[in-house]
């Protein structure tokens, strides 16, 4: 039989010979055993589908700031004038400090004066002489209370519990293997999106809004990892674009509901209803196969690779051909224990290394800072404009909704730039003319040219449609920068610091905004440029299969092997360790 199938000397030997499940090539990488299984087949299709789901979802909160944070115009309150029903404009004539510099009336002071002897005095002679009220043009006090204008938004946060002047701070701020951790973060995070409508103070609302953003953070991880891991090679560019034509659903599903939705509890409520598809994920969504072969679980992999097959209409070799060649993708005995056959400390402390080593490695050092820096510079800068529509006074709903049309061609661009040009050279050029974009977006806003607000908007959307491309190809080009022992801790780190970017805008937009309204722009143009430089220290993964630890030690051979890629080998053995050692190095 060997010599059939390695020979194939006699053609009518081969069919008797050769089981019908055997593979027509020998085995050497987890890629192969994806091809015996099936790579775009019924179960891939399902699988990626379900997991989309997380897209449409995340895309729900993480957007939902302009709207249940809306700021509606707002002044002191001065009960006294009201109680002697006086309108709102002739409280703000009397009362509040007109900003020549601004165009409007300010936010958070009033005069100093005394207001209960000018409502006796009545409107028409309290302005015939309001300085004799007992104070001075150039003198001001805080606000105690403040009103606010209603008719666009009939309560937001900000409305409940004040969040604006020197409570603006506190609204600013309100923004495992791979199955374990989805379903964990799943529960908490529809557990969540439900209670933060009961809050019953900002505090609460905070932590429930922190909780949020970190188990959608988890969820979304965990999902897309899944994704590019059981995912072949040939359609790895794909997959990671197109997971992410949900988000852009989500996003355009935003504007729409809050429009419906005028107040903060209702519209919370609406954004957390969608939340519950996620519980699908509790009955269909297994452990990545790839995963499970290299912490040595080969039964369960087995398990899974056999569903995958059947679903797909493959025929798979026999279950002891396949954990032969499972053990050789692990690079280590099935008898080499797991995390799981240890102590709870030593587990802690492999996590910990895990972790670190991402610094400590020479391979791994200088990617890694240049990795955080992109992910941090490309949620920094994508959440900045993509809640940037007070800056430029434009339409909140109108500038949500576009934002969300055009994600759709920025992952459609990118494809094509990850098929052309690769995924260096793509990321530093999205940084380039996002930093470009938002330049000529600044200099329009210091100008305020007669009649250039659609220029302003065209360009602000201009530089996102760049950024929302850098930013989902950050997520891509780090699951092939690192193999799959850290490629969850990479994902994750570089998450972490994409959720301080994200953290992190709204204080730009808000407080930054209220001082110069072009600085944030200024900002966000320059993160960008310095990415598109420090974007060129990576290296280049292109189409190369994922990247696996080695396990056993370097000798002179393998180093030379390792010189080599790892698509080029047809045989299984021991130096398919060494040759996996190319992507990290």
């Amino acid at each position: 039989m060997e010599e059939t199938r390695i020979e194939k000397t006699s053609p009518e030997a081969a069919p008797m010979e050769e089981s019908p499940g055997d593979p027509p090539y020998k085995m050497s990488t987890f890629e192969d055993l994806l091809e015996l299984v099936g790579t775009c087949g019924r179960w891939n299709i399902l699988m990626f589908c379900m997991c989309s789901i997380s897209s449409f979802t995340a895309a729900l909160p993480a957007l939902s700031y302009q709207f249940l944070g809306a700021t509606p115009d707002h002044w002191c309150s001065v009960e006294p004038l009201r109680e002697a029903n006086w309108t709102q404009q002739q409280v703000l004539n009397f009362a509040i400090p007109f900003s020549n510099s601004t165009g409007k009336y300010q936010s958070c002071f009033m005069y100093d004066l005394n207001y209960t002897a000018a409502a006796e005095a009545g409107y028409d002679d309290a302005m015939a002489n309001r300085w004799s009220f007992g104070g001075d043009s150039n003198g001001t006090i805080k606000c105690q209370s403040r009103d606010f204008n209603l008719t666009q938004y009939q309560s937001t946060v900000v409305t409940e519990w004040d969040l604006v002047c020197e409570r603006r701070v506190l609204y600013s701020s309100t923004q495992l293997g791979r199955r374990p951790l989805v379903l964990f973060c799943t529960t908490l995070n529809i557990l969540s999106s439900f209670l933060i409508a009961a809050s019953p103070n900002v505090e609460t609302y905070i932590f429930f809004k922190f909780v949020i953003t970190m188990m959608d953070a988890g969820q979304y991880l965990g999902l897309f990892v899944f994704i590019m891991e059981t995912c072949a090679t040939k359609y790895r560019a794909a997959a990671g674009t197109l997971f992410v034509i949900p988000w852009a659903l989500g996003y355009m599903a935003v504007p729409g509901i809050a429009y419906l939705a005028r107040t903060w509890k209702v519209l919370q409520l609406a954004y957390a209803i969608p939340t519950l598809l996620a519980t699908v994920f509790f009955v269909w969504l297994p452990e990545s196969p790839r995963w499970l072969i290299i912490r040595g679980r080969h039964q369960e992999a087995l398990k899974v690779m056999t569903q995958a097959a059947k679903v797909n209409k493959k025929t798979m070799p026999s279950d002891d051909q396949v954990l032969s060649v499972m053990r050789v993708i692990a690079q280590k005995p099935d008898t080499e224990d797991t995390d799981e056959d240890k102590g709870i400390l030593i587990r802690v402390r492999l996590t910990l290394r895990r972790f670190f080593i991402l610094f400590i490695l020479p391979e791994f050092r200088v990617r890694s800072l240049v990795v955080i820096f992109c992910w941090c510079g490309a949620s920094l800068v994508y959440y900045g404009l993509a809640l940037n529509a007070d800056n430029i006074n434009t339409d909140p709903y109108l500038y949500v909704f576009f934002g969300g049309i055009l994600e759709v061609p920025s992952y459609l661009l990118l494809w094509l730039a990850l098929l052309y040009i690769g995924r260096k050279k793509a990321l530093s050029a999205l940084f380039f003319i996002c930093g470009i974009f938002i330049f000529v977006l600044m200099t329009l806003i210091v100008l305020q040219l007669p009649g250039s607000e659609w220029a302003v908007v065209t360009f602000s959307q201009g530089g996102k449609v760049a950024i929302t491309a850098a930013f989902q190809l950050a997520w891509m080009f780090t699951a092939e920068l690192y193999p799959t022992s850290y490629r969850s801790f990479a994902v994750g780190m570089g998450s972490v610091f994409a959720r301080l970017g994200a953290m992190a805008s709204p204080y730009i937009n808000d407080i930054l905004g209220m001082r110069e309204v072009w600085a944030p722009s200024a900002l966000f143009g320059s993160v960008s440029l310095v990415a598109a430089v420090v974007t060129l220290l990576l290296p280049e993964t292109g189409d190369s299969n994922l990247s696996e630890p080695t396990y056993s030690s370097d000798t002179k051979e393998r180093k030379e092997t390792a010189r080599k890629d790892v698509s080029q080998s047809d045989s299984v053995s021991k130096n398919e360790a060494s040759k996996a050692h190319e992507n990290l190095s």
